[in-house]
């Protein structure tokens, strides 16, 4: 990719596709994933994490609305959507049954990049919004 816009527009593409590999080729082989579940850290793994991610969510979508970059760094609002319609693996390795509902909220991601791949992805979603519209009143794993 010739710019981190470039690079951003085309992770979109691809997650809004579905394809979980490709998009997990974006990554560098010892990238960091930050977020509110917890640190995944290496290609491997993050392709993972994804794809567990899209087995509970197939029609995950995101729509970017604010990207800007500088250097080797970009910073992104965005909103996402999708419906739960499949199991959601969990940080404590169970997994929770789909509940049929659909969510949409706001979210911030960072990137840093290395040669056109991202070494750092810093995900910042607000859980709260989320377990609210899954009908959630309290997080359905344990945290220990």
């Amino acid at each position: 990719m010739s710019s981190t816009r470039e690079l951003v527009e085309h992770a979109v593409e691809v997650y809004n596709s579905g394809d979980v590999d490709a998009f997990a080729d974006l990554y560098a082989d010892d990238a960091v994933l930050s977020y509110p579940q917890g640190t995944v850290r290496g290609r491997d793994a993050i392709r993972r994490n994804w794809a567990d991610q899209r087995a509970g969510f197939p029609d995950s979508h995101i729509d970017p609305d604010v990207v800007v970059g500088e250097g080797d760094t970009v910073a992104e609002e965005f909103t996402y959507t999708g419906t739960n319609t499949g199991p959601i693996a969990m940080p404590d390795g169970t997994s929770v049954p789909a509940t049929g509902r659909h969510v949409e909220m706001k979210g911030m991601q960072l990137l840093q990049l290395r040669d056109g791949k991202v070494v750092r992805h810093d995900l910042f979603l607000d859980a709260s919004v989320m377990m609210a519209q899954m009908g959630w009143t309290q997080l359905p794993f344990t945290t220990a």
